[in-house]
């Protein structure tokens, strides 16, 4: 008797598990990938879009995705232990996030980045980048609605990088890079540029009282009162809708 269909039956048997091992291995791979990747969740006021699309309260939020905020629009972008990104009106800008490292590309608007110790931010715009190397909780507010870019520290310290040099920012203080453009929606940060000329001075009355009036001062305020904590969570945290 023929042994050839209980060697075919064996082979097919051995191919059809080897088959199905590889395709539960691809699957268990990506879906643990998947359940790794670092996500935010999206809190909204007024207008807000979300990779071009109309965006909702509770929306997942990836790095990559980009975030726009309209005339009277906010956004909250929760990312739990990393910290947390605050949009502030007509802002838009790309996010960036990993396990280490939170921030983006901010094209229009601003900005407040806020992260607790162990946690970096880089946020870069048209100007250059501000960094903070994650070894103390820090909160960095990114303006770039007058043309050039201004850099504010309301908890730690970080480092301004242009093309031609390098700044340091500590709490209390800001520097400003590029070339501001004139205008009446600028006359708010330039009445305060002139309080404190010089770009790399702390925060004089007319700019703090500039700050608060752009809703800046509800995130400094929030900030501070976590001050004795690195834990920036939204239960800690209550920063402003950047209401102008």
């Amino acid at each position: 008797m023929s042994s050839k269909p209980t060697t075919l039956r064996k082979v097919l048997t051995v191919t059809l598990m080897l088959t199905v091992c590889s395709f539960y291995s691809l699957v268990t791979t990506t879906t643990l990938a998947q359940t790794s990747k670092v996500a935010g969740d999206l809190s909204v006021t007024g207008q807000v879009t979300l990779n071009g699309a109309a965006a909702i309260s509770g929306a997942t939020v990836f790095s990559d995705s980009r975030v726009k905020t309209g005339q009277k629009g906010g956004a909250i972008v929760n990312l739990g232990k990393l910290g947390r990104i605050d949009l502030g009106p007509d802002t838009e800008m790309t996010l960036s996030f990993s396990e280490s490292t939170i921030g983006g590309n901010l094209l229009t608007g601003r900005a407040v980045v806020s992260a607790p110790t162990g946690v970096a931010i880089s946020v870069t715009t048209s100007d250059g980048s501000a960094v903070a190397d994650g070894k103390q909780a820090t909160a960095l507010t990114v303006d770039v609605t007058c043309g050039n870019t201004r850099v504010a520290s309301s908890r730690g310290e970080a480092k301004v990088n242009s093309s031609n040099k390098v700044e340091s920012v500590a709490a209390g203080h800001e520097v400003a890079i590029g070339t501001q453009t004139q205008g009446s929606r600028c006359t708010r940060l330039t009445a305060a540029g002139a309080a404190g000329a010089g770009g790399g001075g702390g925060l004089s009355t007319g700019a703090i009282a500039a700050l608060i009036i752009a809703g800046v001062g509800g995130a400094v305020g929030g900030i501070v009162a976590a001050s004795q904590s690195d834990d920036v969570s939204g239960s800690n945290i209550v920063v402003s809708g950047f209401r102008p």
